[in-house]
């Protein structure tokens, strides 16, 4: 065989070699993206960060859900409360405002915790998102809280 024909084979070789790489390589970045969205498989390795993402996120909803409802009411004082507009009046009381702002810090506390978990896990799934979030919040302070 001539020199020719020797590297004609040396080319394919290679190209086989590197095609047989190439499946290998795609066979692996396939079970990593099946791993990474398995939230089964997330939920027995975590399972306290992601009922905690999920009570954050019910916490998030209702309370999205709450704000969104909440302009067909009104706060008066118990002198005010004769006045009828077709709203529902709910009366304050220093302990019921107590019990609404320690409420409120309860759903910040929790919804902050859930982000933060939230923030690792996409970490360890999507490297440098991290690195991505820390910039939009630099360009974006009202739209993320510390």
């Amino acid at each position: 065989m001539d020199q020719t024909g020797q590297t004609a084979n040396q080319i394919e070789n290679f190209i086989e070699n590197k095609r047989a790489d190439l499946g290998s390589n795609l066979q692996e970045l396939e079970q990593k993206v099946r791993s990474a969205t398995d939230w089964q498989q997330h939920f027995r390795k975590n399972p306290m960060t992601m009922l905690g993402l999920a009570f954050g996120g019910g916490i998030l909803l209702a309370t999205m859900a709450g704000r969104r409802s909440s302009g067909s009411y009104s706060v008066h004082s118990r002198a005010n409360s004769s006045a009828d507009d077709g709203r529902r009046t709910i009366h304050s009381s220093p302990a019921r405002d107590a019990a609404l702002e320690t409420w409120d810090t309860i759903k910040g506390a929790v919804i902050g915790v859930a982000a933060a978990r939230f923030k690792e896990y996409a970490e360890q799934i999507l490297p440098g998102f991290s690195s991505q979030y820390d910039k939009i919040a630099q360009t974006h302070p009202r739209a993320v809280s510390a």
